[in-house]
């Protein structure tokens, strides 16, 4: 394990404007996209649960960001989790209460749900990938390593999710603060960020787990007040949604038991299995999101052996929970929580410029590719 080095830490403000930049940027594009045929409403299976309601006002100028999962967190925020379902029985239980409670609460006080939805997200997303430039930057040692860091996030195939109102923004904005608070040892900052990424994303349990091993490995007195804040509030977070489900809807483990309906087994020990046979899938193979996922684990697989195993297994454990699913579906957008790996992947590009253009183009076209396919409602993770 290699120790931190102490640098000057680089302005936030610079990584912010450019992720914010990044954001709204990736939002006009959708919107161009959308105007360009085919319509995807002339397809009579197209959902319009949030389509009729969204165009009765200002905000259906961002209509063509509300598609699949968006749709459902409009649906919960309006009709709370008991009543929260759709025509092919599923349920809104699935999915984790950042955004709902949030579009919720906007709606409660006034304003339009929609809008508050998708600014939230997007300015979550852009404090989010600057805090996480930061942490990079100081990980590494090398304030460059943190607009690497950044521009590998931005690019990257899957990131418009951040941009879309999905929890994803919540989720990364979380976690990038854990980090940066475990980073500067600040026990009890670490341990709230970690209870909130917690309710935004099940991934955000790779930070208790992470810790608990970390310290076990280390023996480190003088960091176990930290493990202990950032493993209570990480599995906190889990527990107190749990606890409103069993409030809500009469059983804490709805959320678990709802994937089922969305294409994934129930908790087996044969899942591991599964999600290797769903690489192969006859109607819906997963052979670019394996290759991320094995991306990931390497990447992930260095940071433990360079940064130890707390950096190692915030990485590794979104990819072990995808094993548990069952099957790659979606993994693409899941292994946005691996945010060390992109940290590593910095580290790999350091001083190979080429390689680095390289990448973002790859990145940056594919991202363009899942954008067009997003906003003309064709699955796109």
């Amino acid at each position: 394990m290699t120790t931190t080095p102490v640098i000057s830490h680089p302005r936030f403000l610079p990584f912010f404007l450019v992720a914010l930049a990044a954001r709204f940027g990736t939002i006009a594009l959708g919107l161009v996209l959308a105007t360009v045929p085919p319509d995807p409403y002339s397809d009579p299976e197209t959902p319009t649960r949030v389509r009729d309601e969204i165009r009765t006002g200002s905000a259906r100028l961002i209509e063509p960001w509300y598609r699949f999962d968006a749709t459902w967190y409009a649906d919960v925020a309006r009709r709370g989790y008991a009543g929260s379902q759709g025509r092919n029985g599923q349920l809104g239980v699935a999915f984790m209460p950042a955004l709902p409670a949030t579009m919720a609460a906007a709606d409660a006080l006034g304003l339009n749900m929609f809008w508050v939805g998708l600014l939230t997200t997007n300015l979550a997303g852009a404090v989010g990938t600057a805090v996480l430039a930061r942490v990079a930057a100081r990980q590494l040692g090398d304030p460059a390593a943190g607009w690497g860091t950044l521009a590998l996030f931005l690019a990257f195939p899957t990131a418009f999710f951040c941009s879309a109102p999905y929890n994803e923004s919540f989720g990364l904005l979380f976690a990038a603060l854990t980090l940066a608070a475990w980073q500067a040892n600040r026990p009890v900052v670490a341990g709230v960020c970690a209870f909130g990424g917690s309710l935004a994303r099940l991934t955000g349990v790779a930070f208790g787990i992470a810790a608990v091993v970390d310290w076990f490995t280390a023996r480190d007195r003088s960091t176990l007040r930290r493990a202990l804040w950032v493993t209570i509030g990480s599995f906190a977070g889990v527990a107190a949604f749990w606890g409103f489900l069993w409030w809500a809807v009469g059983d804490p483990l709805a959320n678990l038991k709802a994937h089922r309906s969305w294409g994934r087994p129930d908790l087996s020990w044969k899942n591991p299995l599964r999600t290797i046979e769903s690489i192969n899938d006859p109607l819906v193979p997963h052979r670019w999101e394996a290759v991320v996922v094995l991306g990931a684990t390497i990447l992930g697989v260095r940071a433990w052996r360079k940064r130890g195993a707390f950096w190692g297994l915030v990485a590794l454990v979104p990819v072990a929970q995808m094993f548990a699913s069952g099957t790659l579906l979606s993994a693409h957008r899941i292994i946005l929580a691996a945010l060390p790996a992109f940290i590593e992947l910095a580290d790999l590009l350091r001083g190979r410029r080429v390689l680095l253009c390289a990448t973002l183009l790859v990145f940056a076209y594919a991202q363009l590719t899942l954008v067009n396919r997003f906003v003309h409602w064709q699955f796109a993770g």
